[in-house]
């Protein structure tokens, strides 16, 4: 059996994967499906920022903010340039009132 790291661990928490794939230890191509559709899914609540910075570093930016108020990469949120995808209508809401009028989005 593989062993995984703890940031794996913590990225991909086993209660998460075994609810979302029946396994703790998908496929790379079955990951990468999941979270690719739930990035299409999530469209409906989406922010578009303009930035001043590279992507990375407005990436970077934004999972220490969803760090800040408990949000988890993969399953609640996404980032893609500077887009963000929420989960859910709540999700975002909470996100848009914590950075306030940080960034223009």
């Amino acid at each position: 059996m593989q062993q995984r790291s703890r940031i794996y661990s913590e990225i991909f928490p086993d209660e998460l994967m075994l609810e979302a794939f029946g396994t703790i230890m998908p496929t790379q191509a079955a990951k990468n499906e999941y979270f690719f559709n739930h990035w299409m899914i999530w469209k409906e609540h989406e922010l578009k920022a303009t930035s001043n910075v590279t992507p990375s570093v407005f990436k970077k930016s934004v999972k220490e903010k969803c760090i800040q108020i408990g949000l988890r990469e993969f399953w609640d949120y996404q980032t893609r340039g500077f887009s963000i995808r929420f989960k859910d209508a709540e999700l975002l809401a909470f996100f848009r009132i914590s950075v306030g009028d940080q960034w223009t989005i």
